[in-house]
């Protein structure tokens, strides 16, 4: 991400968002990334790790920074249903945005947004068993989008 790209993503973050809920971290390396802390409407908190390496110009990786665990008590594994690439060294990787949907113009405000809603449906998964594939397609029906 360029320095123009970097300070117009910083402006964005620091208008949406209070300032002790995300950190910068390791920029200007290929391990560069945003840590995020996303609040549930349950009051569950966890945090996001947002891959900056090839940012904007594809589909960033995301990261729980600790596993995220099925209805038995398993880390998640690769699940279309559950919209995740399983669960590695501690981390769960999220689906937010399929790679066809991708646009450059697309804000690292906007990629934690879409994976709040991740999060919400998660716990509603959770609780419920509906899958995170479904709760989203009811949500586009309804209007949300969340994939766009």
């Amino acid at each position: 991400m360029d320095q123009a790209r970097f300070e117009l993503e910083k402006a964005v973050l620091e208008k949406k968002l209070p300032s002790n809920m995300y950190m910068f971290r390791e920029m200007g390396t290929p391990n560069a990334h945003l840590l995020i802390g996303a609040r549930t409407n349950a009051k569950n908190v966890y945090t996001l790790k947002i891959m900056l390496n090839d940012f904007p110009s594809s589909v960033p990786t995301v990261y729980t920074t600790k596993p995220l665990k099925d209805r038995s008590g398993r880390d998640l594994d690769v699940s279309h249903e559950l919209h995740n690439y399983g669960t590695t060294d501690g981390k769960t990787r999220i689906c937010h945005y399929p790679d066809g949907s991708w646009s450059p113009r697309v804000s690292l405000y906007k990629v934690y947004i879409k994976c709040r809603l991740w999060l919400e449906c998660y716990e509603i998964y959770i609780r419920t068993g509906q899958s995170i594939d479904t709760l989203i397609n009811e949500i586009n029906r309804q209007g949300g989008n969340p994939t766009r």
